[in-house]
């Protein structure tokens, strides 16, 4: 089987459209990946996730065999089908760890285009926004189209960014300090420092003081998180959704939408 588009998200489509798959009940990834003649074993990894040896029109997926999570095993597996069918002729081998696989967009391109693979893969942009159009976002929302699509809140969420109908803020947080965010321009705050430290009086600012993490989103007043934005002189008032997910030992990813 053979896909020539070198661009993640059309890519994805191609390799849909050659197995005639139509929504995620269609096949497995195991069943995709072999008929790439790529085969998927699960194996103890020290510090990797998941990773991928290429020989030539072949490879062999290794997943951590520790992981059980079924949302985060299917990113991984679809995260190295990424590697297989985009980048088999650039390198033999991908090793990814949490780190590679939580950074959507700060690990250089071939691991954005990983990622931007394993996103449409397993939730194509035109399928998700039949799931979400004209629903309010919620945590049952995202719980909803996670379970149909079987990956995990987190990717769920960053594909809602993108393909959602609300707008949302997607920030990765690592020992207290952000790292990165991602919203677009829809969301009513844009300003948030990259390299400061967490703002204490939020959920996530929780987590990081030790004070654990609620498993149901939080109310939180936007200028907790936004207190330089310029718009946050008209909105002092403003509150704000905020749903932590854990993502490494010392990763944490907080979702924010308008309330």
């Amino acid at each position: 089987m053979k896909i020539l588009s070198h661009n993640p998200a059309r890519a994805a489509r191609e390799f849909h459209s050659l197995l005639g798959w139509t929504q995620p009940s269609d096949f497995t990834l195991e069943e995709m990946s072999y008929s790439l003649d790529v085969i998927i074993k699960e194996v103890p990894i020290e510090g990797s996730q998941g990773r991928i040896l290429i020989k030539g029109d072949t490879g062999i997926i290794s997943l951590n065999s520790a992981i059980t999570h079924l949302g985060k095993r299917n990113f991984i597996i679809a995260h190295e089908i990424g590697h297989f069918i985009l980048h088999k002729n650039i390198s033999t081998l991908f090793s990814d760890t949490h780190k590679t696989l939580a950074d959507w967009y700060k690990n250089g391109l071939h691991e954005q285009q990983a990622n931007e693979f394993a996103s449409e893969l397993l939730m194509p942009t035109e399928l998700f926004k039949s799931k979400v159009s004209k629903k309010k976002l919620s945590i049952d929302l995202i719980e909803e189209v996670a379970a149909y699509f079987n990956v995990s809140l987190t990717a769920a969420f960053l594909k809602y960014r993108t393909a959602g109908s609300y707008p949302v803020m997607i920030i990765f947080i690592e020992d207290g300090i952000i790292k990165w965010k991602q919203c677009g321009d829809d969301f009513p705050f844009q300003f948030l420092q990259i390299n400061s430290k967490v703002p204490a009086w939020t959920a996530a600012g929780d987590f990081f003081n030790e004070k654990g993490l609620e498993d149901k989103p939080v109310k939180i007043d936007a200028i907790e998180w936004f207190p330089e934005d310029f718009e946050i002189e008209h909105k002092k008032d403003w509150k704000l959704w905020e749903q932590c997910f854990q993502v490494s030992e010392n990763g944490l990813i907080s979702c924010l939408w308008t309330y």
